[in-house]
Parts: structure tokens; sequence; C-alpha cells
């Protein structure tokens, strides 16, 4: 008897130990582990501690064709080997608005991002459940780090984030370049984030900013891209500038026990996904007209507050599903109706009148989005020039928004650094950028936010979302700590890198910035918190950043070589003085009509 009551008391302790090893462990393991709490249901397949190892073996005749065509946006068919395993007869293209048009417009790179769609050519074909994921570049940033930090920040504050991983990309074996690799958003997103599949996602893309660009031409030029100087291509740059596409050897892949390769045959979408096409006329979305934005505050990209863009900005236009095209073709899910939209319309109208706000949308989640989005200073956003790169999610009627194509956060999108607000320099518009005032144009015209804020307890609950991520993100030392060890994650490969956008010495000398954007911004935070200086409009904490070490700009040649300037020429139908602008125009329909019906961008 006495044994039996001392094995029980020994179990008990045993338990207990056990809960608390468990704890301790969790609270130690991974010093890159995200800061949230936020609990995933199914297991990870990107993962964000490790480098993922990724080789593209495809014929040399249709990796010359991506090169010569990436405007096209169109997929060849190619074998992909994830850490040690491979999959056959995936789809890759290059992807991109304005980031493939700058690339496509250079004579220096080559250095695309692509996407990669496992069940392209074989139905039901995914990579561990995803059925695609996209390469990114790291185009005007050399950190390596804004997009993989904004999305932590994301995930940090609860929000539903895709998984990432750091890539190293090689092409036939040799070495390409140094990626990150980002889910696509789709159902298995929605399953792992939200526990359901059920809801609706849509993806609004604009066309074109201030002016309007179109795809026949335009008067507008491409937006601006960052802040800092082209990289040094003669000799500046490490191997005297980017690399050629390595020497792909056409017939020498391993095509033993793989399904047939179909080229460009298609496998079909699945019965869930929207179908890819170029149904979708975003001409009309070019209507000319720039609103100047608040005159207290200056300008950080010239919204499109004139622009119709139906439905994208969040404005209520009248009760026709018809009247928010923008946003209604632009469901990512085919069994998506005009009756499931109904809701969105529902939510638009409510917001505009500032009624049943929590009745139609997850105001919690919205307001740590725009707390996110607004300490990184991202413009490239909702709140910037362009109203895209987000997602809506609407479940039961209650809509989300969901972060995407994060790379031009902290500050990196449209000149800001090159540009000074009323404040003077961009190095202070962008630390100084009002937290109750974030929008390049007005809050009347982005009412997801601006209606928000006109409830002041949405704006304390805001607020103290901002002062969360300042004590708890940055201010205890996390930030650093993360920037240091994403450092010793990525170095060697960015080292390298043979395609850079960067040389490392860049890179190098932009880790420290990226420390000193986080001290200031958080600086000018807590001061606009505090009262100490102005919340609405441009402050004066002064900051020692240099900006223009933060991105570089690639330039604005007219393609690689003759052959690839004969071809971009070709197929585009221009003149080669106006290859870069209309690029631009050209791309972003592309996007529209490729990405927003197959969730890419």
């Amino acid at each position: 008897m006495i044994k039996e009551k001392y094995q029980w008391y020994l179990s008990i302790i045993t338990i207990v130990l056990s809960i608390i090893l468990v704890f301790t462990i969790s609270s130690f393991s991974g010093k890159i582990n995200s800061k949230s709490d936020k609990t995933k249901t199914l297991a990870t397949v990107l993962d964000k501690e490790r480098i993922t190892d990724i080789n593209i073996d495809i014929d040399e005749s249709d990796w010359q064709w991506l090169m010569d065509n990436a405007s096209n946006e169109e997929y060849k068919s190619c074998n992909v080997t994830i850490n040690g395993e491979t999959y056959y007869n995936v789809g890759i293209r290059p992807k991109g608005n304005s980031s493939l048009s700058s690339v496509v417009s250079s004579e220096e790179t080559d250095r695309y991002s692509f996407k990669i769609k496992f069940d392209k050519y074989v139905d039901g074909q995914t990579y561990n459940g995803m059925e695609s994921i996209v390469l990114n570049n790291m185009i005007e940033d050399n950190t390596y780090m804004k997009e993989y930090i904004s999305y932590d920040l994301y995930d940090f504050m609860g929000i539903a984030v895709p998984e990432m991983s750091y890539s190293n990309i090689k092409v036939n074996n040799e070495n390409w370049g140094f990626y990150l690799a980002i889910e696509v958003i789709d159902e298995r997103y929605l399953e792992n984030n939200f526990g359901t599949t059920e809801g609706n996602l849509y993806k609004p893309e604009t066309m074109g900013m201030g002016g309007g660009n179109n795809a026949k031409g335009g008067g507008g030029n491409p937006p601006a891209m960052g802040n800092g100087n082209p990289p040094d291509m003669n000799g500046g740059n490490r191997n005297n500038g980017m690399q050629n596409p390595p020497d792909v050897k056409s017939g020498e892949q391993n095509m033993e026990n793989q399904p047939p390769m179909d080229g460009e045959s298609t496998g079909g979408p699945d019965n869930n996904m929207a179908p890819e096409g170029n149904d979708m006329n975003q001409e009309k979305n070019n209507n000319a007209g720039v609103n100047q934005g608040n005159a207290n505050k200056g300008q950080m990209g010239g919204p499109n507050s004139n622009k119709n863009v139906e439905g994208a900005d969040f404005v209520y236009i009248d009760d026709e599903v018809s009247s928010y095209s923008i946003v209604r073709d632009s469901a990512v899910f085919k069994r998506t109706t005009d009756k499931d939209f109904e809701k969105v319309v529902n939510m638009y109208k409510n917001l505009n009148d500032g009624t049943n706000l929590e009745e139609v949308l997850d105001v919690e989640e919205v307001l740590k989005y725009f707390a996110v989005n607004t300490y990184l200073v991202n413009l490239d956003s909702y709140s910037g020039a362009m109203y895209h790169n987000y997602y809506l999610y609407e479940n039961n009627g209650v809509c989300q928004i969901l972060p995407w194509d994060l790379n031009l956060s902290f500050g990196g999108f449209s000149g800001m650094g090159a540009k000074g607000g009323n404040s003077g320099s961009g190095t202070s518009t962008i630390i100084n950028f009002p937290i109750d005032n974030p929008v390049s144009g007005t809050l009347e015209n982005m009412p997801l936010i601006g209606k928000l804020l006109e409830v002041d307890e949405y704006r304390e609950l805001y607020h103290s979302y901002l002062k969360e991520i300042a004590d708890e993100y940055f201010n205890n030392g996390y930030y650093a700590e993360l920037v240091d060890n994403l450092d010793s994650l990525i170095k060697d490969y960015v080292k390298e890198d043979p395609t850079a956008f960067c040389t490392y010495e860049q890179y190098e000398v932009s880790i420290p910035e990226m420390i000193t954007f986080g001290e200031d911004r958080t600086k000018s935070i807590l001061a606009q918190l505090n009262g100490e200086q102005s919340s609405t409009t441009y402050g004066n904490i002064e900051s020692t950043i240099n900006t223009s070490a933060l991105s570089s700009k690639i330039g604005g040649g007219k393609g690689q070589g003759e052959k690839r300037s004969e071809k971009v020429s070709e197929n585009n139908d221009v003149q080669n003085n106006n290859l870069e602008m209309n690029n631009y125009a050209v791309n972003e329909e592309k996007d529209n009509n490729v990405d927003k019906k197959e969730n890419t961008n």
C-alpha cells in the first residue's frame, strides 16, 4: 500500500517535471524563432531557421526563353529538387510587377523572381502540401532581411503569415542566387493559420500610379523603387557585375522514372483555385489623377485617390457587385460567387458609414496589421499609392487584411529616402512617418484605417499595439538579436551570391543601418505616442541612418545582350528608348491578368 502511494507521488512529480521541461525547451529553442504564439495546424514545410537548397533542372532553350520573354510570365516545364527531393514536370515562370519590369529593362541582370507551380502539369502534385511557392529575388534590399523581418513582426503580432525560408537557388546545378522562398497564399495557408479552408480570398491589384499607365504605353512613369545608387557593375560588384545565366546543358537531365515532360500543355487548375487567364480588362483603372495629399504632410508616393480603383481602396460605391470588379475578379478560389462577394460589399458599406464595424471586420486584426505596416513605413501596400500587396480574407461576413510582398518596407517605396517632407531630409521623413496619418494620401480615401482611427477606442487600441511593438520587439533587444542571428545565418550565402543586386561590402554596411532604423523609428513612435511630437504630421526626430545603404537600384538598360534586347523590343513592340516605361505598363497588366487569378504576387 505504501509502495503504491509512493509510486503515485512519483508519477505526479514526473508529470510536473516533464511539463516544466517542455516549457523550458520551448522558451529557449531556436534563436531565430518568432516571438509569436499563434498556433499552426500543419507541419512546417519552409523552415525559416534553415537554408533551403533548390535546384532547377531545365532545358537550355526553355530557360533562355524565360529570360528573353520574362514579361510574358508564361510557364515552362522543369524538374525541381528541394533539399534532395525531386519533383518532376513542375511549372516555373518569372513573376512580379514593377520589380519584374526593372529587371526586364536592365542590361545588367536577369535575376528575376520566380513562381514555381508544382501542379501546373501534374494534377495533384504538391511540395508537402504546397501547390506553389514564390522565389523572391531581394530586389532593392541590400540587407536581404526586409521581407523576412517584416513577416516576422506580423507573426509576432498574431497576424497570419505564409511560411518562408531563405533559399540557395541553382539552375542545372550551377549557382544562380540567394532568394527568399515564400508559401503562396491559398487553401493550405488558410488551414494552417485559421484551421479551416472556408471563406473567400481576394488579391486586388490596381494598375499604374499617379497619371496612370496602360498596356499600350501610357504617359506615366514607373514608380521609383528605392533610394540608393546603382551598384558599380564595372568592377565594383563581385565578379565584375551580374553573372550571366548558368550554362544550361540541354538533354542532360535525369529523365529516369519521371512523368513525361509535356512542354506547355496544361495540367489544369485544381477544383478550388481560380484559373489563369487574360480575361481581365484592367485598362479602365488607368484614369489620370493624383491627389496631392495632406499639405502639412508632404508627398510619399502619389496616391490613387482620384482613380476608380473599384473597391481596392475599401471605399463604398453602391450595392452593385459589378462596381467593385477589381476586387471581385481577384477572387483566389473558383468557388467564390457574387453572392459571397455581397458580404464584402456589406463590409464596405458599414465601414464607410462607421456602423456595425465589429460585425464586418476583425477590428483587432486590422489594427494590428496597420500597426506593423506603419511601424515599418511600408507604402508599397494598401497605405500607399497603389492599394495593393494585400489579401482580403472574408469568412462568415467578417473580413481581415493580410500582408503580402514586403520587400519595400523599411521606407523603401517611391524614393522616400530621396525626397524630404516638410520636416526636411528624406531620412527624417521615413523615421518620423506619422502614426495617426499613416498613408500617402488622405485618410478619407483609405477608410480601412481612416474610419477606425475616428473611433477613440480603436485609436487607443492601435496605439497600444504600436507601444507593444516598441517595447517587446525593438526596445528589449529582440530585433537587434534577430538581425545579428540572420546575419550569421545568411552572410556566407550572400558573399557567394553570383547575381546579387549589391556587393558583399554593401551588404555588410547595410546591417548596422538596419539596426539604426529600428532604434530611430522606435524613438519617433514613442515620441508620437507620448505627445512629444505630432502624430499626424512629420516630426523632427533626427536620425543618422544612411537610408541609401539599405537598398541599391539596378540600372535601367535595354536588356542583357543583343539577342535579349531584340526579343524584348519585339515582344512589347516598343522602341528601345521607351522600353522601361512600357515594360512597367505591360507587366502591371500581366500581373493583373495572370497573378490576380492565380495568386502569385
